[in-house]
């Protein structure tokens, strides 16, 4: 597949919120503030996400006052499965949308109309829609991104599970697979870092927590 690439760069500010974010260690993908660098969070989190470009594309349209402005989305999401189409995407507070709709409106069509010609389609992500429990989960379990685990003791946990009922919280799956607190303390981290690499699949809609349930281990390539 061809991708878009990025039409501007976003400038660096030391007072700002502005940086750059390392997207599943490969691709360094800016962001302008706050909320959207949780937004890349989270796309890097989704299993269905291939790819993300910021600032892909640079449209125009006629503003309030009758004048041609440029608007670029922030950005625009590739994903895995041939019959999702890409998504071309705003990322704005809630707040900023309520206090500027009129003048905003204007850039949300102009969005409309440039993805229904290339395709994709078009979906304002505000902060109400990218917070929430799942990021904050998601925070947790980046904690462990560093986390050493073996192939042998990856091997092992997720035998394990398979050969256990599922859904099970972790609590309970650790109380059957270890025999101390040493081992149960080390366990829980390597469970969470098994849940970051989509190894086992975790209901995330409760805050991340012992009681937390373990619903799927995955199937090796």
């Amino acid at each position: 597949m061809k991708y878009q690439t990025s039409v501007r760069k976003i400038p660096t500010n030391r007072r700002s919120c502005r940086g750059y974010y390392a997207f599943r260690g490969q691709d360094s993908i800016p962001h302008e503030s706050t909320v959207e660098r949780d937004f890349v969070m989270l796309m890097e989190f989704d299993e269905r996400v291939e790819k993300l470009v910021s600032q892909p594309i640079q449209l125009s349209y006629i503003d309030l006052n009758g004048r041609q402005q440029r608007y670029t989305p922030d950005y625009l999401v590739y994903f895995k499965t041939p019959n999702m189409k890409p998504m071309l995407v705003e990322v704005k507070e809630r707040s900023e949308i309520k206090k500027d709709f009129e003048k905003l409106r204007l850039k949300f069509a102009a969005g409309i109309r440039a993805a229904k010609e290339k395709g994709w389609k078009f979906k304002v992500y505000d902060d109400t829609r990218i917070r929430g429990s799942l990021l904050d989960n998601i925070r947790k379990l980046r904690n462990f991104a560093s986390h050493s685990v073996s192939d042998d003791i990856r091997d092992k946990i997720l035998s394990e599970m398979r050969n256990i009922r599922l859904p099970i919280t972790a609590r309970d799956f650790l109380e059957h697979y270890t025999t101390n607190r040493r081992e149960y303390l080390e366990n829980i981290g390597r469970i969470w870092w098994l849940a970051l690499q989509h190894d086992i699949e975790l209901d995330l809609s409760e805050p991340l927590s012992e009681r937390t349930r373990i619903t799927q281990v995955k199937a090796h390539d």
